[in-house]
C-alpha cells in the first residue's frame, strides 16, 4: 500500500511494465522487429528529472514565476500569433505550390544548386498553413532566413520576393517579437524582485505571529490570541502559491491551521 502511495514508485512501475511488454512484443516472432520501441519507452524515465523543479527551491521559484508571466503575457502572445497568421496567409496566397520536388514541374529545377536545396530546406514552404507557419517560425528566430528567402527568389525568378521576407523581418521580428521578449523579461524581473522582497519581509503582528516570507512563527503560550500552557515556538510554512497573498489572507490561512481545520494545509 505504501508503495502505491508514491507517485514516483508508480511511475517506475509503469515504465518497467511497458519496457517488458515492448521487449516481448519486439522479440516475439512477428512482423514488427524495430528495437527502437524499447529505447523510446526507457527514455521516458528521463522525465523523472522533472521532479527537480519541485525539489530544488530555486527551480521551483523560476517555474512558478514563468507560469505566472505566461498568463500575463497572453495578450502580447496573441498579437504575435496574429502577425504570424496574417503573414502565413499572405505567403500561401503568393508562394503556395512553388516549392516542389515533382520532376514534371519545371519550377522544381530552379531552386537546385542554391543554399536552399543544399541545406535541404524543402519542408520550408508555403504550400499549406502548417508549412507556412513553420517557415515564419524559422524567420522569427532568425534561423538562416536569408537562405530560405534565396530559395523563393530563385524559384519565382524575381527579387520582389525579398519584400515579403524583409517585411516580416521588420514587423514580426524587429517590432513584435522584440516587444514580446521585452515584455516577458520585464514581467519576470518584476515578479522575481517582488517575491524576493516578500521572502525577506518580516511583519510582527501583536498577539498573532512574526511573519517572514513563507513562514509564520507563533509563540506557543499565545496562539491566535489564545493563551496556552505550552512553551517554545510553532513555525507554520505557507505553500509557494500562497506567499503572494496579502498579509491578512496569510493570517487567515494560518489561523485555520491552528484552529484545527483540515480544509487547508500550510
Amino acid at each position: 500500500h505504501k508503495f502505491a502511495e508514491s507517485s514516483r514508485n508508480m511511475f517506475d512501475l509503469i515504465i518497467t511494465v511497458l519496457a517488458v511488454l515492448s521487449t516481448a512484443y519486439v522479440y516475439y516472432p512477428n512482423d514488427f522487429f524495430d528495437s527502437r520501441l524499447i529505447r523510446y519507452v526507457v527514455m521516458v524515465r528521463v522525465l523523472r528529472l522533472a521532479r527537480l523543479v519541485a525539489a530544488v527551491e530555486m527551480f521551483s521559484l523560476i517555474a512558478s514565476i514563468s507560469l505566472d508571466v505566461l498568463g500575463r503575457a497572453s495578450a502580447v502572445l496573441t498579437l504575435l500569433f496574429c502577425v504570424l497568421y496574417c503573414f502565413a496567409s499572405l505567403g500561401v496566397s503568393i508562394f503556395g505550390g512553388m516549392i516542389t520536388r515533382d520532376p514534371s514541374d519545371p519550377k522544381a529545377f530552379r531552386v537546385l544548386n542554391t543554399d536552399f536545396s543544399d541545406n535541404d530546406y524543402w519542408a520550408n514552404n508555403f504550400n499549406d498553413m502548417f508549412g507556412a507557419l513553420n517557415v515564419l517560425f524559422n524567420l522569427l528566430v532568425i534561423n538562416n532566413w536569408t537562405e530560405c528567402a534565396d530559395g523563393f527568389e530563385a524559384i519565382a525568378e524575381t527579387r520582389a520576393t525579398r519584400i515579403f521576407f524583409l517585411g516580416f523581418h521588420i514587423v514580426g521580428v524587429i517590432l513584435v517579437n522584440n516587444f514580446v521578449t521585452a515584455f516577458v523579461i520585464n514581467a519576470f524581473i518584476k515578479q522575481w524582485d517582488f517575491r524576493q522582497e516578500r521572502v525577506q519581509q518580516q511583519v510582527l503582528v501583536q498577539g498573532e505571529a512574526r511573519f517572514k516570507g513563507g513562514e509564520a512563527i507563533f509563540k506557543a503560550d499565545l496562539i491566535t490570541g489564545t493563551k496556552t500552557d505550552l512553551e517554545g515556538e510553532y513555525i507554520a510554512k505557507i505553500r509557494e502559491q500562497n506567499i503572494l497573498l496579502d498579509m491578512e489572507n496569510q493570517k487567515d490561512l494560518l489561523r485555520t491551521v491552528f484552529t484545527g481545520s483540515n480544509s487547508l494545509k500550510s
